[in-house]
């Protein structure tokens, strides 16, 4: 039951990005009378980061093609009120009133609400290493970051660039520099870029990056910078086993993971999970009962573990925005949980995985089994034919699908999608293998990938006995 229509609810949304826009959204077309304000700590909203190194490479030639809609279409066609630049930095859920700080101002506001939402999103992992406020320095996280690189590249023409950091935006961002022609250096402290992945599939990724000029340095750390008296960074010193290398560069990326954006609910009963992540019930309730929760600085249900995870992606922040703008409202819709589904288009691959790793399985005690195969794209007949590697994770037990990831030139997101829901849906390797899956030759292959990997498999069970 939604509020009633007569009520003049304050509804409080932190957040103007893809989960806060849709929980707005969802609110108003529930309760058309009540007071709905969206805070953004920036300058911008409804943009996909996923889009910024895009831009920064010159494919995205608009600036204005990153953004959806504009604060005035909100205000105007929907009556959301968005005021930017104002930083939520505290919260009194007993008085039922957050703080707020507006860029450049010290001062302190404070703003009663009936109900909220938080949809703060997430932040990069601060570093902790002295001097990265240098003019050089940069985050990737939104347009205002995009904007500072795209100045200071135009300005500069920086030769050589060190990224810290080699999962997806790390990747994407070297790309990015190097479609410009600037020589790029990943710093990554695990054993391959992109770790999430199975080696099988992350060390074709890491042939193709370092045979396009990259230079790779793995169980890497940044230990310091070394910046001029113009606050510029001319070279950083990498941690490798204990040994200290120097390397000269005229501009730093910091790709290093994110962490929720929280700190404000610090003494409050608002439970955070990994990541510093809220967690909430399935109907993306917190502790208390009139504040809800989306989007990226949540924990998610991860519906192969059970288990609280941090899956910070658009797909899943717009529909709990959705869900928690629905429930804010009165409704009582539920988001199931997320198997974890991604997939990144970089130096010509497409790589994506869904559910869990090998590892992980093994951890939490599946008697898991992983196959890797290789197979066309389409029929070898018809051009274009090109190599997917999959690799399948298996529950021998269960026979049930734990994880799947791919990479290829083509067909990889079609293909990962039919795993995504045969995961959610628990299908066994069994069910997946009869799938009745299109086929022409342009598209596939008479057995579709899909089909083949599970196929092998059902072999691969039936030789063992443990």
């Amino acid at each position: 039951m939604y509020f009633n229509s007569s009520e003049k609810e304050k509804i409080i949304i932190i957040g103007g990005n893809v989960s806060g826009l849709a929980a707005a959204s969802q609110a108003r077309r529930n309760t058309p009378n009540a007071e709905i304000i969206v805070l953004e700590s920036g300058e911008y909203i409804s943009y996909g980061t996923c889009a910024l190194p895009y831009f920064i490479s010159g494919i995205v030639d608009d600036f204005n093609k990153l953004f959806t809609y504009s604060p005035e279409f909100f205000e105007k066609e929907r009556n959301i009120r968005i005021l930017l630049n104002n930083k939520v930095v505290g919260l009194n859920p007993q008085k039922r009133e957050i703080f707020i700080q507006t860029r450049g101002s010290n001062e302190l506001k404070n703003i009663g609400y009936d109900k909220m939402v938080i949809c703060s999103g997430s932040s990069p992992v601060n570093l902790q290493v002295s001097g990265l406020d240098a003019k050089n320095s940069f985050y990737l996280r939104n347009v205002g970051d995009t904007l500072s690189i795209k100045n200071y590249i135009n300005k500069n023409n920086p030769k050589k660039a060190s990224v810290i950091g080699g999962g997806s935006i790390g990747i994407l961002a070297t790309e990015a520099l190097s479609k410009i022609g600037i020589k790029v250096t990943i710093i990554e402290k695990g054993q391959s870029i992109f770790n999430d992945f199975e080696n099988e599939i992350s060390s074709i990724l890491y042939k193709k990056v370092k045979l396009d000029g990259t230079e790779i340095l793995n169980n890497s750390s940044l230990d310091a910078v070394l910046k001029d008296d113009n606050n510029i960074i001319r070279s950083i010193s990498i941690k490798n086993e204990g040994r200290l290398d120097n390397i000269s560069t005229d501009l730093v990326m910091l790709c290093t993971g994110a962490n929720a954006n929280t700190d404000f609910v610090e003494g409050t009963s608002i439970e955070l999970g990994k990541n510093k992540a809220i967690k909430t019930s399935l109907k993306l309730q917190t502790a208390y009962s009139n504040i809800f929760a989306a989007g990226d600085c949540c924990c998610v249900k991860n519906m192969v573990t059970g288990k609280y995870d941090f899956i910070p992606t658009a797909n899943n922040a717009a529909k709990m925005g959705r869900i928690a703008g629905e429930n804010v409202t009165g409704g009582n819709s539920v988001f199931p949980g997320s198997v974890g589904t991604k997939v990144d288009k970089a130096f010509d691959f497409e790589i994506a995985r869904t559910g869990i790793s090998f590892k992980d399985a093994i951890e939490l005690q599946f008697n898991a089994v992983k196959i890797t195969e290789n197979y066309n794209s389409h029929a070898k007949a018809m051009p274009g034919a090109a190599t997917i590697t999959v690799t399948l994770i298996v529950d021998f037990n269960s026979r049930k699908i734990l994880g799947v990831q791919m990479i290829g030139k083509e067909g990889v997101a079609k293909r990962i999608d039919t795993f995504a829901a045969a995961i959610t849906a628990n299908m066994t390797i069994d069910d997946v293998y009869m799938l009745d899956l299109s086929y022409s030759p342009g598209t596939s292959t008479v057995w579709d990938p899909v089909n083949k990997i599970c196929g092998r498999a059902i072999l691969e069970l039936a030789k063992k006995r443990f």
